[in-house]
């Protein structure tokens, strides 16, 4: 299980996330909607320990084969981290490796050892459907494929909390829909959280939505129709601006 409990972490006073409290069992997939500026990539980073709570805390509890429990707090050591997929809105990967050479590395950096690490390879290759572009330098696929190669590193290690932060802007139906398939496969022994701006189109994999607006979760627990009518007049009245 994982659980914020009155997570704060503010640049501004309305610029951030205030009082974040919310537990998230194994096989949910929480959508975080809002509009831009609202806090969702603050909250994503917090869960994903790229941040530090100012106060509250973010914390893991996992149940091992044995039945015996480890619980992990994201500002104490490196244990939490060790749990933790990330791939952030920017989505950045070394464009003159292959895919392969660049997973390689990733997952070394990421502390996988050198007798799993040809099987995580090979998983993850699979799962995100790169294995006929593994030896394509980055740089010259498109831009969802590129995403699906950043989604491969945030798999590699089998991690318990994935945080995917706007993992579908700027490509297309066909690929959100690849990417939303993968994701899925994944979901029922992690913790996931998806940021973006539309319920609907976060809706093929997400199980809960939770709203965020100006530095607060603001509704957690919804479906996908109740969060775009509660986003909708917002994005509304940005465009009217």
């Amino acid at each position: 299980m994982l659980k914020l409990d009155n997570v704060t972490f503010l640049f501004e006073p309305d610029r951030g996330i205030q009082d974040a409290s919310f537990t998230v069992e194994p096989g949910e997939v929480i959508g975080v909607v809002g509009g831009n500026g609202v806090g969702k990539s603050t909250l994503l980073g917090l869960i994903a320990a790229a941040l530090v709570p100012q106060s509250g805390t973010v914390s893991l509890a996992l149940t091992g084969m044995g039945g015996r429990t480890k619980r992990f707090q994201s500002d104490i050591g490196v244990g939490y981290r060790t749990h933790v997929g990330y791939l952030t809105e920017a989505a950045s990967v070394y464009d003159e490796l292959t895919v392969r050479r660049y997973l390689i590395y990733r997952a070394r950096l990421h502390g996988v050892g050198i007798f799993r690490l040809r099987r995580r390879l090979n998983e993850a290759l699979t799962r995100c459907g790169l294995l006929t572009v593994k030896n394509e330098r980055i740089q010259k696929l498109s831009l969802g494929l590129r995403r699906r190669v950043a989604l491969a590193e945030a798999l590699i290690t089998v991690p318990a909390v994935l945080v995917l932060d706007d993992p579908f802007v700027g490509i297309d139906a066909a690929q959100r829909n690849v990417m939303a398939a993968i994701i899925q496969t994944v979901a029922a022994r992690s913790h996931v959280f998806i940021s973006g701006h539309d319920p609907q189109m976060l809706k093929a994999c997400c199980t809960r939505f939770m709203v965020v607006e100006a530095a607060r979760i603001v509704a957690d627990g919804l479906t996908a129709e109740d969060a775009l009518a509660r986003v909708l007049p917002n994005h509304t009245q940005e465009e009217k601006k």
